[in-house]
């Protein structure tokens, strides 16, 4: 009895935060289909694509697309950068060395400094060096600042649990570091390195505070989106954030599958 009892107040418990984070994203994805009347509030004032069409056809003071095709790129180059260091680092992180504690927390330390003064200081630090702020230079040093700790996280969990028995097995039927890592390791560690990219992605994607100093005068979409907010608040920021919201599903969804045929191939192979 008290187990069953248990049982549904953990259930109501998930389902009750469920509800606590969708509801938001929910509220405002409805809300992104109000008519060409409509508000950011309850009553819609009809049905319509009118604020989906907005985005494409906006005036400069509230044109979107640069400022999304910036965070776009600047996403996928720490998303890129971010698994490749992860993987490196974690795989070093497998091995006894000198100084192995303190590169392990040297790593965490862009997840524990604030990130407005993270990106204030390298901000500071580029002027006094000449360097102007740019959202390709020093914008993307900061968004691999904080992403590569979760990137490097998530690889060493899997590193973790990884039986290096296998590993040494290929390598004593002759197989060189870089073959056992292609046939062996590679396909084991999948996982964390798709896991290691989309967090670099979404990290990098709505990253605001420590792109408010370090971008220059190009904004990332979070920068755009605020400075919409203050001059004048539309369903049209609705909309945006559920165009987002969608391709991150189905970016998600892509990977899920791409990680399935994959290991399909592997399997046949």
């Amino acid at each position: 009895m008290r187990s069953r009892l248990t049982g549904w107040a953990l259930g109501t418990l998930t389902v009750g935060f469920l509800l606590y984070q969708w509801m938001p994203i929910a509220t405002l994805s409805l809300l992104s289909f109000s008519g060409p009347t409509g508000g950011t509030t309850f009553p819609m004032n009809g049905v319509s694509l009118h604020w989906y069409r907005e985005l494409w056809d906006a005036s400069i003071m509230n044109d979107f697309k640069p400022p999304l095709w910036r965070s776009f790129v600047l996403a996928l180059a720490c998303s890129a950068v971010t698994t490749v260091l992860a993987v490196t680092a974690a795989q070093a992180m497998r091995g006894k060395f000198r100084g192995h504690n303190a590169f392990f927390y040297l790593l965490l330390l862009g997840i524990m400094a604030p990130g407005l003064l993270v990106g204030f200081g390298v901000a500071l630090m580029a002027r006094m060096l000449g360097v102007e702020p740019s959202w390709n230079g020093t914008a993307f040093l900061v968004h691999v600042s904080w992403t590569l700790p979760f990137g490097f996280m998530a690889m060493l969990a899997i590193f973790n649990r990884f039986d290096a028995r296998i590993e040494e097995a290929a390598l004593t039927l002759g197989a060189t570091r870089w073959v056992a890592f292609q046939r062996i390791t590679f396909p084991i560690v999948l996982p964390g390195i798709i896991g290691a990219a989309l967090f670099g992605f979404s990290l990098s994607y709505d990253e605001f505070a420590r792109s408010m100093f370090t971008t220059g005068a190009d904004q990332t979409l979070p920068l755009a989106v605020l400075a919409q907010m203050d001059r004048q608040l539309t369903p049209e920021l609705y909309a945006i954030g559920t165009a987002t919201t969608v391709t991150s599903f189905f970016a998600i969804l892509a990977c899920i599958g791409s990680l399935a045929l994959i290991r399909r191939s592997m399997r046949r192979g």
